[in-house]
């Protein structure tokens, strides 16, 4: 008889031990790792910008939508793309690329005076320079990044230069460190090109300027 009523408890006590087994399983936390945009230095392209009193104001980077969360993003065969659950920016990803670029920039035309938006408040903006990042990815074997930027006028309110910027770069590391020191010289590339279009844009205004 006792033996007849312990067997359903007995299995009831196994079942409630085998619940919370599975569940303290799925609550172990998932180790994650957090990565930053790697400076990449940079020598000046030329010193036109350097007695220059204007300022170059970069607005805030524009991320396609699979770009704005924090994970890494990898493109698969078929296209699409995947956000990684275990590696993560460890800031937003639209702030760490403007950090990057305006440091990269004043480097590349030797001057401080580039900001990032809302920049000085008193300062004379010359230049406006905005980013839209529509792909920063990689697929294992190489980074992709495709940026549009665009350099204003803010005295004639007119664009000056709009173009696209596309770059495929074989990465050497096959774990997530590859990625990021693609995505580090992708921004600096994207820089250097940006550089060069804003001094073209500047020697090509009235002396006044």
């Amino acid at each position: 008889m006792n033996s007849r009523r312990l067997c359903p408890r007995f299995l009831c006590l196994c079942l409630a031990a085998l619940c919370l087994f599975l569940l303290s399983a799925c609550l172990t936390p998932v180790a994650t790792t957090l990565h930053t945009l790697q400076p990449v230095r940079q020598q000046a392209l030329a010193r036109d910008f350097a007695d220059f009193s204007g300022l170059i104001l970069l607005m805030p980077v524009r991320l396609a939508p699979q770009l704005q969360g924090r994970a890494l993003v990898s493109r698969l065969p078929d296209g699409t793309t995947h956000a990684s659950t275990t590696h993560f920016w460890a800031g937003p990803l639209d702030e760490q690329i403007g950090q990057q670029l305006v440091s990269d920039l004043r480097d590349l035309l030797a001057t401080d005076n580039i900001g990032l938006y809302p920049g000085p408040r008193f300062g004379r903006v010359a230049y406006q320079l905005e980013i839209e990042v529509n792909e920063f990815s990689s697929d294992g074997q190489a980074f992709t990044i495709v940026a549009v930027y665009t350099i204003s006028d803010t005295a004639t309110k007119t664009i000056i230069t709009r173009k696209t910027f596309r770059q495929t770069r074989t990465i050497d590391q096959p774990d997530a460190s590859g990625p990021v020191a693609g995505a580090s010289q992708a921004i600096a590339d994207l820089s250097k090109e940006a550089a060069a279009a804003l001094l073209a844009a500047h020697r090509s205004q009235p002396a006044a300027r």
